[in-house]
């Protein structure tokens, strides 16, 4: 009796170590039961010291399963659709931010103000992303400070000044907007009115108004009058360094500037002072550059930090 119930026993164990097993994990992780035949080694792999079953196909436990199932979510994509992902990404970026025109090219120019009644105000081109930079002199050439100014169309600019000096930032918000605005001087009674547009395929980078008259911080006086307009146009022209039309280069023995032959006059660029002969006009940058306008001649006289020097010219 006391055998049978011995046997009893064992068999009873043999059943509970071969019966199915439920893990959690797999329910949790795959959403579904595992097979009906899985054994508790299925769920937690051999135990340390068994050899495992002698099959020719290794067994997959559960805990790899679940495993490469959580692998899969946590990282669906694989290293290469990853690279490929921010490709097109990059791709998608260049697109949306890409002009659908060409860039606009930068210009720098002198602009003589005109302050009489119906005179045509200056016009400045904007674009959006580029800033500009406006720059106020007077017939000296030194700096005429900004007092004010007023934006027509506060919406689609945005403008930088720093209460003191002579020069304004401005840029567009907006593309293919128009607008205008008044800018007072320091002790110029008169505002300097300057229209806005963008959309073009030129965009001033930088722009130097010249206003006729002597400012708070000028020097001697160059002009006793006003210039002509046909002789402004071409000395400031020849002041950015363009030759005006129909013009002709002349050649100096050394770089000590650039000169012309223009209309029966003489047109001479330099930082030099001129000394001889005697000149009729004359217009000057911030940067101390000055064209003048004097009778032709083959030989200038001028001062190079105080040192008279001959300059020949070649070419008349």
């Amino acid at each position: 009796m006391h055998n049978f119930k011995s046997s009893i026993a064992i068999l009873g164990l043999l059943s509970t170590s071969t019966a199915p097993v439920y893990a959690d994990v797999y329910d949790v992780l795959r959403n579904t039961k595992p097979p009906q035949n899985l054994t508790y080694n299925d769920v937690q792999g051999p135990v340390a010291g068994d050899p495992g079953p002698t099959s020719v196909k290794a067994t997959t436990t559960l805990r790899d399963e679940a495993f490469k199932e959580l692998l899969n979510k946590t990282f669906p994509l694989k290293p290469v659709q990853i690279e490929e992902l921010h490709r097109e990404y990059d791709k998608s970026q260049v697109a949306i931010n890409a002009s659908p025109n060409a860039p606009p090219q930068p210009r720098a120019s002198t602009l003589t103000i005109d302050l009489s009644p119906g005179a045509t105000p200056p016009v400045i081109r904007l674009a959006t992303g580029f800033v500009t930079s406006i720059v106020f002199m007077d017939s000296t050439g030194q700096p005429w400070p900004v007092a004010d100014y007023n934006l027509g169309n506060p919406g689609g600019f945005n403008i930088k000044w720093d209460n003191k000096t002579n020069t304004l930032f401005i840029q567009s918000t907006k593309d293919h907007i128009t607008g205008n605005m008044a800018v007072r001087l320091a002790e110029l009674e008169t505002p300097i009115m300057i229209s806005i547009v963008t959309g073009q395929k030129d965009v001033d980078y930088r722009i130097d108004f010249q206003v006729p008259g002597n400012g708070p911080n000028a020097t001697a006086p160059v002009l006793d009058h006003a210039l002509p307009q046909a002789a402004s146009h071409a000395l400031l022209s020849a002041l950015d360094g363009v030759p005006p039309v129909g013009s002709i280069e002349l050649k100096m023995a050394k770089d000590y500037g650039r000169a012309w032959a223009y209309n029966g006059k003489l047109l001479f660029r330099t930082k030099l002072t001129l000394l001889s002969p005697a000149w009729t006009s004359s217009v000057s940058s911030a940067d101390g550059t000055r064209v003048y306008e004097l009778m032709q001649t083959p030989l200038i006289l001028a001062s190079l930090n105080g040192k008279t020097i001959k300059i020949e010219l070649t070419g008349l």
